[in-house]
């Protein structure tokens, strides 16, 4: 499921009205039946303002299509925010970025996975938010070749 969804220029329009959080919400309310907590909304609010920066690039076409909060299939998570379209030779392709609210991290040692950072009142160890991002791409493709795997056998089914 995604929560928001969209073109580039969908996208830009709501960042510059001020309604993206507002539309989130109202979304995450609508299709997941949850109350987003305040700290939410104004991590939604901070965030999206930040991508709406690199979102400008020219270079990005203005039909790119971009998600927000998309919940991975059989699973809980949900990614941040996810840019798609297709390249010049019309291969489907997508991005994915991973929001975080951190003002500073610190390496763990023996460990490309793992930072620590001041999170939930304390420092903690959390996941990389690149490694987080590579993890999502992994469920999405997994999830994505079960699907395809899945209509195969239905199409021969009814053959």
């Amino acid at each position: 499921m995604i929560v928001y969804d969209g073109l580039k220029s969908d996208f830009l329009r709501s960042v510059e009205n001020d309604t993206i959080a507002m539309e989130i919400e109202a979304n995450v309310r609508q299709k997941m039946g949850l109350h987003p907590s305040k700290n939410e909304f104004q991590s939604w609010n901070n965030s999206l303002n930040y991508m709406y920066k690199v979102m400008t690039d020219s270079l990005i076409p203005s039909n790119a299509g971009i998600a927000i909060e998309y919940n991975v299939p059989q699973t809980s998570k949900r990614v941040d925010f996810m840019i798609t379209g297709y390249d010049e030779s019309h291969t489907p392709g997508m991005v994915i970025v991973e929001l975080k609210q951190w003002s500073e991290l610190k390496k763990v040692a023996d460990s490309d996975a793992l930072v620590e950072t001041f999170t939930g009142g304390a420092i903690r160890r959390v996941v990389h938010p690149s490694y987080q991002a590579w993890s999502y791409a992994q469920l999405i493709s997994d999830y994505s070749l079960a699907l395809f795997c899945i209509i195969i056998i239905d199409k021969r089914q009814i053959l």
